[in-house]
């Protein structure tokens, strides 16, 4: 085969393994967070009702295994009142309730329990409620504490999966770009040929044994699963529990896909090794059997990480669960280029140093050194990369890493710091002096192993990473950065305005808005300041409240209510006899005070498409200029680095366009924009443009262009009120079949048509 048509192929190779991360963005559906924890729940926790509810319902922050997943509603005499109908909602899996029958007066307690569909986690909690009276008894009941690991072992044992996993995927990477092209090239030693055989069977026995480690870990993975979901001990796991695991769960079907995967790329590997030697290094059959063999079991095992990516809390978050698990299959093939690269080049060099004649070794590892930098450079800037994006998508905000998932990140960072050092050295000092310095290639060796044992390090804190509660949750549940007041500030109609939230928390919040005019004076004559106060995640109508004016400025609201967690917003308008009225609005994230929810805080969806873009334009800017470094596009090395870097270039692009053009609008459900001074001026002007000739100057439908309309236009102050956002938003995007209302999609942008939306509801 010519030298050509094995760039191809190897550059094929890398294309793949790209592409690969790429298709899970592409082709598989969404996943999710790690541990099922509560977002929100009807009714909320620590409510007090007038009238008993029909059911408890109750959203987790991912979906749920229907046969290990319950809710119970009990009395205050520990009585169960709920109608044994616990159920997930199939539509929706993230999603249980059930019914309840017509309840006294008193106080209840909703106990659940769940299984997660995506890592597993088996987590239990409860919250309260009354009807008809005050909470009575403990009015706050915390959720039910869940230790930091589901079991002691779990963390080691997913740390052995994923150190097997990338030791047998880095291993065969080794082998195919590092081993073989310097063991098989013209300019080889004579007196390494000797020795060639046995360099490549000690690689492939590494691989073979790192495969091995992951099996036994996995088995031993499933038996722990098994015995923390059914909670019996690890003997009973046994059996029935097992099976359950595996029959009927999401979690156990593709723990098969990783056994599957796992088994066939040992067999490949097994066999690979068994060639090894046989005639497979005659340059001019470079691809033989058993590179073919080889890049099976690479294949093989890059779908085995790829069922870890498909579990971990790590890739998947809730409204960027597809961007989150192509970043974190893309960490984690770099992750094994590098980590898994070491862990063969290491027993390589001990080889070399302990078998092979100074000036022989000398040349060899000469030779692979600056292939394997080359791998390891470009691994570690892509490791980066996601990195950022997975800290990102786990942690979210500064305040998350004071907690225990934080810290561990943190020390994480550290050992990478490390050995980013330690590859410097390498890199800068040790590479330029191995064929001058005789001592070189022993302290490249010494250095390779203190590498690798900071590697294995690192995989072991990515297990105990991935055992833990992603940090954003924990920083929800626990109120962490989250202020104990709120304040915001606007300017409208020549007014100051100042409104204050205490504490700005789920329950009862004291307002004090404060007004003063353009010359610093402040405004005791409003005639009405009020404010409507609407949730924006669970549909629960428009609370308006008006303020008593408290004299300096200040007109205040004694007792507002926030019955639910989550996001809010609060219209604020102030009426005067001597001006126009002045409107601004505010959105803000209400605390919890209760262990009602886990998903106050997480990344912003819109982010997640443009930041992996950005990921992948960023990866092809490293393929590419290190394809430049080693000799550029048409040279053997470099063809292989500048296909992916072209590839990944090109899928970045088009997500970041992506982004750009669906952007802004948001989702049709919850309007982006709140009712600012801005959005208000912005909404007025397209009305006047594109709506008035029919709806006139203040909404009645008598517009000069109404005349001889049959439905004649809607009077807007009479309709409006009487339609959520999203139904208005469907209203004037798609119009009114049978009128004269005709569709906007195509006049107005999605960002234009909320404005309207903001503008027509002020409208009285």
């Amino acid at each position: 085969m010519t030298g050509r048509a094995q760039r191809v192929i190897l550059a094929g190779l890398v294309i793949a393994l790209a592409l690969s991360a790429v298709s899970a963005f592409l082709v598989f559906p969404a996943g999710v967070s790690a541990h099922a924890n509560v977002a929100r729940s009807e009714p909320p926790a620590n409510a007090v009702l007038n009238d008993p509810p029909p059911q408890v319902v109750i959203w987790f922050t991912e979906p749920l295994e229907p046969a290990l997943s319950q809710i119970q509603v009990l009395s205050s005499d520990s009585q169960r009142v709920d109608n044994d109908d616990s159920a997930v909602v199939e539509e929706d899996p993230s999603v249980m309730s059930v019914s309840l029958g017509d309840l006294p007066n008193g106080t209840y307690t909703v106990a659940w329990k769940n299984v997660s569909t995506v890592d597993g986690h088996r987590v239990r909690g409860s919250f309260i409620f009354s009807v008809g009276e005050p909470l009575g008894g403990a009015a706050v009941v915390e959720t039910t504490g869940q230790g930091l690991f589901q079991s002691p072992s779990e963390p080691v044992i997913r740390w052995l999966v994923l150190l097997g996993g990338l030791a047998m995927v880095g291993g065969t990477a080794f082998h195919l770009l590092v081993l073989r092209p310097v063991l098989s090239s013209n300019g080889l030693p004579a007196g390494m040929a000797d020795f060639r055989a046995g360099i490549e069977k000690l690689a492939l026995r590494v691989v073979l044994s790192a495969g091995f480690v992951a099996l036994a870990a996995s088995l031993a993975h499933l038996v722990v699963q098994a015995a923390v979901v059914h909670d019996v001990s690890a003997m009973d796991a046994w059996g029935g529990p097992m099976k359950t695991i595996l029959v009927d769960t999401d979690w156990g079907q593709t723990w098969l896909w990783r056994i599957g995967l796992l088994g066939a790329g040992l067999v490949a590997t097994a066999l690979a090794l068994t060639l090894a030697g046989k005639g497979c290094w005659d340059s001019e059959s470079w691809w033989t059997p058993n590179n073919y063999l080889v890049i099976g079991a690479l294949l093989l095992g890059a779908g085995m990480l790829f069922t870890i990516s498909w579990t971990s809390h790590g890739a998947a978050t809730a409204g960027i669960e597809s961007q989150s698990i192509t970043s974190d299959f893309i960490h984690l093939l770099a992750s094994s280029l590098w980590a898994g690269g070491i862990l063969v080049f290491l027993p390589s060099l001990i080889f070399l140093n302990r078998r092979v004649g100074r000036e022989d070794r000398t040349a060899v590892i000469a030779a692979m050194t600056p292939r394997f930098s080359a791998v390891a450079v470009i691994s570690m800037g892509v490791l980066i990369i996601t990195g950022i994006y997975g800290t990102w998508a786990q942690v979210t905000i500064i305040e998350a890493f004071g907690t225990t998932y934080g810290w561990s990140l943190a020390g994480k960072l550290g050992l990478v710091l490390l050995i980013l050092v330690l590859g410097g050295v390498n890199l800068i000092w040790i590479r330029r002096r191995l064929e001058t310095h005789q001592s070189a290639p022993l302290w490249l060796g010494r250095l390779i192993a203190v590498e690798a044992v900071v590697a294995v390090l690192i995989v072991l804190a990515v297990g105990f990473l991935t055992s833990l509660e992603p940090a954003r949750q924990v920083a929800s549940r626990e109120g962490i950065g989250f202020s104990d007041g709120l304040e915001f500030k606007d300017t409208a109609e020549g007014l100051d305005i100042e409104l204050t939230v205490s504490p700005g928390q789920v329950g009862a919040n004291e307002f004090v808005v404060s007004l003063v005019d353009r010359f610093g004076n402040p405004v005791d004559n409003a005639d009405d300041v009020s404010i409507e106060i609407t949730s924006l995640d669970v549909d629960l109508g428009k609370t308006t409240l008006i303020a008593e004016n408290m004299g300096g400025g200040k007109y205040g609201i004694e007792e507002g209510l926030f019955s639910v967690s989550g996001a809010w917003q609060t219209a604020l308008i102030v009426r005067r006899p001597d001006s126009f009225d002045a409107r601004t609005a505010f959105r803000f994230i209400t605390a919890k005070t209760t262990a009602s929810g886990s998903a106050l805080i997480s990344p912003d969806p819109d982010k997640g498409q443009v930041f992996l873009g950005l990921e992948l334009v960023g990866g092809a800017v490293l393929f590419i200029g290190v394809g430049l470094a080693v000799g550029g596009w048409r040279t053997r090395r470099g063809t292989p680095l500048f296909a992916p870097g072209a590839a990944a270039a090109v899928v970045g692009a088009v997500l970041l366009a992506g982004s750009v053009v669906g952007g802004g609008g948001g989702d049709g459900r919850t309007n982006p924009f709140p009712p600012n001074q801005a959005s208000l001026a912005a909404g007025q002007e397209l009305y006047v443009q594109n709506c008035l000739v029919c709806h006139g100057e203040l909404g009645l439908g008598d517009g000069p262009g109404s005349e001889g309309l049959n439905p004649p236009p809607a009077n807007l102050i009479i309709h409006v009120p009487l339609h959520p956002d999203p139904d208005l938003y469907e209203i004037i995007s798609d119009g009114i079949f049978g009128s004269a209302m005709n569709p906007f999609e195509r006049v107005l942008s999605a960002e234009e048509i909320w404005h309207v939306i903001n503008y027509i509801q002020t409208l009285e």
